[in-house]
């Protein structure tokens, strides 16, 4: 990415500082969606000609200072995530502490941690910058401290606004960024995929049944397969190996044609799964944890014809029945609504083209150097006008 594709109108040089949460280690070994973007971005900066620092977790044999494509990274101790809320907020705690020890001298400091707004030393880290990445918890009056909420979607600004009224004036909404490498154009395989954590609140359970229900209904063709991609572990997301099996189970009667593929930590691997799909389905049911939905939108960047909860999160960039496909899934007859939407989609190699290339076009907004474009604009507004 050249640098004038993100910076090459006037701004000044910014010293930036991005902080990640206690967890998921960068490069993304573990996963992350939080870490995968900001990380991007954090390349997007450098490109630009700004100085950029990352800190995120220590983990495995990764060294404590580097420097990657021209991003300096800081790995501090940190800790794994615990079934004890209680434990995991002492966690956050003491990362934080340590985070804000670690901060260079910045004019600007990124950050979406739970604790560290109220230990960022203001002298180091210059305007301090909320990346709000999940639904609002009714906590953010307490973040009166902070310069600015970026709020992954309108969704999360409506939230966090009318949790805090007092902030409305600090939030601003600029979604997640798209690498162009998810963009691809090869020929589609007839398989429909789920990326996400292998959680009850995904929904996959409704996609599941409706999947079965097709096949042994013989209501499309038998090399339809579907694959769910993601981790069951609880410290990476998940609901454990229970959740799996339970979904192992629905799924028994059509054998291999649905396989649970476990996590993809190789962004290679992820874009080849998107890249093979036809149809991608993201059944969430999780109105207060969804923010934005990054998973979708790589999906529609691939080509996919894509099918997502009729939840506010996606407002953003899906178009029912233009882009993407809505579906309530909280619905009694969910199960039997998707049942049909698969089996048209599956039945109409015309109809998945025409949705995968409209929301193809809709994902080319969240280009990554359109999103560093906003965000170094706002680092900028923030600086001039503070």
């Amino acid at each position: 990415m050249a640098a004038m594709d993100v910076g090459g109108f006037g701004l000044r040089r910014l010293r930036i500082t991005i902080i990640l949460g206690p967890y998921y280690p960068v490069p993304t070994a573990l996963g992350g969606a939080v870490e995968k973007v900001q990380l991007q971005l954090a390349e997007a900066y450098a490109a630009a000609g700004h100085d950029v620092t990352l800190i995120s977790r220590q983990f495995a044999d990764f060294p404590r200072n580097e420097v990657i494509a021209g991003v300096h990274h800081i790995r501090i101790p940190s800790f794994d995530r615990d079934r004890n809320h209680l434990a995991n907020f002492l966690h956050d705690i003491v990362y934080s502490w340590r985070a804000s020890r670690a901060i260079p001298v910045s004019d600007v400091t990124v950050t979406n941690g739970f604790s560290l707004p109220f230990f960022l030393p203001r002298q180091e880290a210059g305007r301090i910058y909320v990346h709000v990445a999940r639904f609002p918890k009714r906590h953010f009056f307490l973040y009166r401290r902070a310069d600015r909420f970026q709020a992954v979607s309108s969704a999360v600004a409506q939230a966090i606004v009318r949790q805090a009224p007092i902030l409305a004036k600090k939030v601003i909404v600029i979604g997640n960024p798209l690498s162009l490498r998810y963009f691809t154009k090869t020929p589609k395989e007839p398989r429909i995929v789920y990326v996400g954590r292998i959680a009850r609140e995904k929904g996959i359970d409704r996609l599941v049944q409706a999947f079965v229900a097709a096949v042994t209904g013989r209501r499309c063709a038998p090399e339809w397969s579907l694959r769910i991609v993601g981790p069951h572990a609880f410290e990476q997301g998940g609901d454990g190996l229970a959740y799996l099996e339970e979904l192992k189970a629905i799924a028994a009667p059509v054998g291999e044609q649905c396989r649970f593929v476990g996590p993809i930590f190789s962004e290679d691997d992820l874009i080849s799964e998107y890249a093979a799909a036809s149809i991608f389905v993201y059944p969430t049911l999780a109105a207060k944890g969804e923010a934005f939905g990054l998973a979708p939108l790589e999906a529609m960047a691939a080509g996919c014809a894509t099918i997502v909860s009729k939840l506010a999160c996606f407002d953003d960039y899906v178009r029912n029945g233009v882009n993407a496909l809505q579906l309530d899934f909280m619905a009694k007859d969910c199960v039997k609504q998707l049942d049909h939407q698969l089996t048209l989609l599956m039945n109409d190699p015309g109809r998945r083209d025409e949705l995968g290339e409209a929301g193809r076009t809709k994902a080319e907004e969240f280009l990554s150097p359109i999103i560093a474009k906003k965000m170094l604009e706002d680092f900028e507004c923030l600086l001039s006008h503070g």
